[in-house]
């Protein structure tokens, strides 16, 4: 089982109620993610990213009620192969990510580095990278939010690995 934490943009494009039940938590080891809009000109995209790892994958807003769960998979299948992740954890982490169960987006931590992936991807974007090239892009940024200390950084695409292969609880 996989929650999605949609900003405000998100649940009002997905007609989804102001009031949304408490969600469990994710099954997954990359945990929740996050759901924003952000537009780069008169383009439109999806961001989701990973709550426990930051890794984060760009999805086309069109049609998002009926494509973001499977635009989620296969952005992230695709980011995970990219970066050699085994095949095996891969699948199986794709495999908890049903059902889905839909929640407000709560931590600032993330919703902060986001707006940090958003202006990165809008540089990349400009000279003409792909989603998935950006993606991977964005998967070595050293982030401070998932340092081990204070003052460390950590990179979303070795934490991920990390949490796939579960030497991280």
């Amino acid at each position: 089982m996989v929650t999605l934490r949609c900003t405000q943009r998100v649940r009002t494009r997905l007609h989804l109620p102001e009031q949304l039940p408490a969600a469990p938590p994710s099954t997954g080891a990359l945990g929740d993610w996050y759901v924003h809009l952000v537009r780069f000109g008169r383009s439109e995209f999806a961001i989701a990213t990973s709550e426990r790892c930051l890794l984060t994958v760009l999805l086309p807003a069109r049609e998002l009620r009926t494509s973001l769960v499977p635009n989620l998979c296969a952005s992230l299948r695709s980011l995970l192969e990219r970066l050699h992740v085994p095949q095996e954890w891969v699948s199986r982490e794709l495999a908890v990510m049903q059902p889905v169960s839909f929640a407000r987006a709560t931590n600032r931590r993330v919703l902060g580095s986001m707006n940090d992936f958003a202006f990165q991807a809008s540089h990349h974007l400009l000279h003409g990278d792909d989603l998935a090239a950006i993606a991977e892009r964005l998967s070595h940024t050293p982030m401070s939010a998932i340092g081990e200390k204070p003052g460390h950084l950590g990179f979303p695409d070795m934490l991920a690995r990390a949490l796939l292969a579960g030497s991280v609880v």
